[in-house]
């Protein structure tokens, strides 16, 4: 029986590499914003064309895709663990970044002064609702069950090491030790919790949810402006 192997997850996020090397390369016309956009638009497109025409030929390509009312909930469980994170690590934040800048590259475009609105809403378009869909498909999906056979540890713990790898790229490359002691670990640990709460529930619908909810308060913040934050601060 054709099923999903770990070869059609590489295929998958290979999938996303290429298709936002093509986004970037239509995005040097545009300003350096613009062209994040449209690299992420084009990662997802391609993951998604890759992960459709996959699907097509297996046997078995069910991937627990499934959405129902109840799991909502699990929005405001991503929230807030997203806040109980924020509030922790900021005396790391405040100590490894004092000037206030953001850690991560997309975070940093999100919270700029002179982004357009119309940009900063793809941003959180993009944040809240696309990459949790993609994301879930693709390591708690594809993967995942890729790696059924294997203990559930090592599931748990192979899925989330291989999600937080993926988010080395979106680090502040100027200061990346101190950027991913900071964004990393989080990662790493929301990993764990998705793809152990995937694993209990047999789909993929209260993980797409909670990773919803987890970056739509980092979403809301970034899309405040800067001096209203600091006002409040």
């Amino acid at each position: 029986m054709r099923s999903w192997s770990v070869v059609d997850f590489v295929l998958v996020w290979l999938g996303g590499f290429v298709g936002a090397g093509v986004f970037l390369v239509v995005g040097e016309a545009f300003s350096n914003e613009w062209s994040i956009v449209l690299g992420l638009a084009g990662q997802y497109a391609g993951s998604i064309a890759v992960f459709l025409y996959l699907a097509r030929r297996k046997d078995d390509s069910d991937v627990g895709f499934s959405i129902e009312a109840s799991d909502f909930s699990y929005i405001a469980l991503g929230v807030f663990l997203q806040l109980l994170v924020a509030i922790a690590s900021r005396p790391l934040v405040q100590n490894l970044f004092p000037d206030g800048q953001q850690p991560q590259q997309i975070a940093r475009a999100m919270s700029d002064v002179d982004a357009s609105t119309l940009l900063k809403i793809m941003f959180f378009s993009a944040a809240v609702v696309v990459a949790p869909v993609v994301e879930e498909l693709m390591f708690r999906g594809v993967l995942l069950r890729a790696l059924a056979h294997r203990g559930r540890a090592f599931v748990i713990v192979m899925t989330a090491t291989l999600w937080t790898a993926v988010h080395i790229t979106g680090l502040d490359m100027e200061r990346p030790m101190a950027s991913a002691a900071v964004a990393l670990p989080p990662v790493f640990l929301l990993g764990m919790m998705l793809a152990w709460l995937t694993l209990r529930k047999k789909r993929l619908g209260p993980a797409i949810l909670m990773h919803s909810g987890w970056n739509l308060l980092a979403a809301v913040v970034l899309l405040i402006p800067r001096e209203l934050l600091e006002n409040v601060g």
